[in-house]
């Protein structure tokens, strides 16, 4: 086999919370890869059922009049059954950046249908991730990174609020004019840019802000959604309803790319009239992707009979106690915090991240993403066992100090 470039771990098997190396190594998947091993990997469930819509019907186009049983299917369970609002449609992308890149489309084109043709500007809260399409680009959270491409934003009338202060979110509102601004997008729990839950009130003072200024607010599940907090989606735990909602990660668990957005009646319903002035026109390859949404069927069954969700809840109460009690205690550890089975440890100064994840994988067989060289990410799969979330928690209290200095 070639080289690649860079330090590489080759991942040749899944089985469960674990993932097992070429080299023999057998690790807890504590970060359930990038935020979406929910249910564990190899259910042979799940491949029963992909492999059961590849013998039928692998795909076909959801473009020109065409459709598929299971799009259709997933389509209505999702709106009937799961959704974060009622009365919801669905749009399907092939993942989290087709989401976003379908939301702050959309929130233009409403406003555009309205005629208030100058509403454009789409808003995001500093460090938010939302893929990285041209939109989600020019909303990254983060100004380091958004250097890496050039800098400024790829997409004009795009810009930055304040994480947790709702205040002086209504000042840089007022700043930029209401009636310029299409609409907000925020994680309710950011993810990748440092799980930050909200500070208390500030996802209230959105929804207030954006029905006192007439915007949108749009709500990225991509990591929250399907179970991660303990609910179906971060919208309940917090109890504040979004106007779009985007999705992906947890609806297939990494068995098949695909992502999409629910839709208000707001929002949906002039482009269901009989004669729509305005027609939606947005779409990938693999929108609606017949095998793509059995496998999301069967996940949602497995969510559902398996009870994983109250499984999260339990779990997530161990993970925040042995977080609050132990890790953040530890030496080498700044703060730690977590909702649900989602997590972040901050180390201290002078420790690196990278150095503490190799620790943990030696000494406790735990495999934990590094955020940067200051921070480990926690995703549990919604599978794992108190023991391994206990083993988890000692791994993390005792890596920092073990862990080599960084230079």
């Amino acid at each position: 086999m070639g080289l690649v470039q860079g330090m590489q771990t080759m991942v040749v098997k899944g089985e469960g919370a674990y993932i097992l190396t070429e080299e023999g190594s057998r690790l807890y998947d504590a970060s359930a890869t990038l935020w979406y091993a929910n249910i564990g990997h190899g259910d042979a469930r799940v491949v029963e059922a992909a492999a059961d819509q590849m013998r039928e019907l692998e795909t076909f186009q959801t473009w020109g009049g065409f459709l598929n049983p299971r799009a259709a299917e997933l389509a209505d369970r999702l709106s009937e059954r799961h959704a974060p609002f009622p009365d919801s449609k669905v749009l399907f992308g092939a993942g989290g950046s087709d989401a976003a890149e379908l939301a702050f489309k959309l929130a233009r084109l409403h406003w555009q249908r309205k005629g208030a043709h100058e509403k454009r500007t789409i808003l995001s809260r500093e460090n938010a991730y939302h893929g990285l399409h041209a939109f989600g680009t020019s909303l990254y959270g983060n100004n380091d990174m958004r250097s890496l491409y050039g800098g400024g934003n790829l997409i004009p009338d795009t810009g930055l609020i304040s994480r947790d202060d709702i205040e002086a979110v209504r000042r840089q509102v007022l700043e930029i004019g209401p009636e310029r601004i299409a609409a907000i997008a925020a994680e309710p729990v950011i993810g990748s840019g440092g799980v930050h839950p909200p500070a208390d009130g500030y996802l209230e003072g959105l929804r207030a802000l954006c029905d006192e200024f007439d915007m949108l607010l749009i709500f990225d599940e991509v990591i929250s959604g399907f179970g991660r907090t303990g609910e179906w989606f971060a919208s309940d735990h917090f109890g504040v309803q979004p106007d779009m909602t985007m999705f992906a990660k947890g609806i297939t668990c990494g068995y098949f790319p695909l992502g999409g957005l629910f839709v208000s009646r707001k929002i949906w319903e002039p482009f269901w009239s009989e004669d729509p002035e305005f027609i939606y026109h947005f779409g990938v390859t693999y929108s609606g992707h017949a095998t793509g949404c059995a496998v999301a069927l069967k996940v949602l069954d497995i969510l559902e009979e398996d009870r994983l969700l109250p499984r999260v809840k339990h779990l997530g109460t161990r993970l925040a106690n042995g977080l609050r009690e132990q890790v953040a205690a530890a030496p080498g550890v700044k703060t730690a915090r977590s909702v649900g089975l989602i997590g972040i440890v901050e180390l201290s100064d002078g420790i690196d991240a990278r150095a503490v994840s190799l620790v943990m994988r030696s000494s406790h067989g735990v495999l934990a993403r590094p955020l940067g060289t200051t921070a480990i990410a926690l995703a549990p799969p919604f599978i794992s066992t108190e023991a391994e979330i206990e083993n988890l928690i000692d791994a993390l209290s005792t890596a920092p100090a073990s862990a080599p200095a960084s230079s």
